[in-house]
């Protein structure tokens, strides 16, 4: 039997840093840490649990960040459709306009008329105030 002690590992009882709960320690072996196998793996776990908790944050923070420049891009084709629907009705006035002007002209070379000139000066004043 004595040789059997001799091979058995001398143990100290040490407090845990963390807990301050008492635990054996192998009397030779000495630790920078002195943490408890219950704490050790209660950070491991709370490690694990960040972790999956950080993935999760990230994948929310990708998806609110799609969802962002979807919306952007949609005010972008949005402020495009606009600003061709304003320029489209822009030209479309100044044709009709160009349209209404010459047409006018035509008439007053044709006929001679004064009635014409006078409808050609206001129509003239309406574009300047325009």
């Amino acid at each position: 039997m004595p040789d059997n002690q001799k091979d058995m590992p001398v143990k100290a009882l040490k407090a845990c840093i963390k807990c301050g709960n008492p635990y054996f320690v192998n009397k030779g072996k000495e630790l920078m840490e002195l943490v408890c196998d219950n704490c050790a793996k209660l950070e491991q776990r709370k490690r694990e649990l960040q972790s999956a908790v950080f993935k999760e944050v990230i994948k929310v923070e990708n998806q609110m960040e799609d969802s962002i420049n979807e919306m952007t891009n949609n005010l972008t084709v949005s402020k495009g459709t606009f600003n061709k629907k304003f320029y489209l009705e822009k030209i479309k006035k100044r044709a009709e306009t160009l349209w209404k002007s010459v047409e006018l002209i035509e008439k007053i070379e044709d006929s001679k008329d004064e009635k014409y000139i006078d409808e050609y000066k206001k129509f003239f004043d309406k574009l300047k105030k325009q």
